[in-house]
């Protein structure tokens, strides 16, 4: 009986050893490393973040490729039948932040028309204080 433990345990453990030995990567031959491609190169820097409001940032004439990268993408759009678009945006979610709004955050809501070319026609914003 003690004959038949230690057996086990011995082979256990030596199964536990070689599964420790196992590579999932491919072993490097000679032929292997000549097939293989540098690295890519790194990703290029990313832009600051523009800390503008957006009305600020905002231009008579753009376009909305221009406003998504200036603005990012709108919290909603309509379309009117006449064929012009209205994008809004706010900050709201601003007001779950704790003592936000108690502390005087304001919810700014901007609101963007583009005429029927999808150029910006005008825009309003107004703040708007949750307390």
């Amino acid at each position: 009986m003690k004959r038949t433990i230690v057996a086990c345990l011995l082979l256990s453990g030596a199964l536990l050893g070689f599964n420790g030995c196992s590579s999932s990567s491919p072993q490097n031959t000679p032929d292997s490393t000549a097939q293989q491609q540098p690295p890519p190169p790194p990703p290029p820097p990313k832009k600051p973040k523009d800390k503008r409001p957006i009305d600020e940032r905002l231009t008579v004439g753009m376009s909305m490729d221009d406003v998504i990268a200036a603005c990012g993408h709108p919290k909603g759009k309509g379309v009117n039948s006449d064929g012009t678009e209205t994008w809004t945006y706010n900050n709201a979610e601003k007001a779950f932040i704790p003592y936000y709004s108690l502390s005087g955050g304001k919810i700014t809501f901007v609101t963007i028309q583009f005429d029927k070319d999808g150029k910006v026609k005008s825009w309003n914003s107004s703040e708007q204080s949750r307390y």
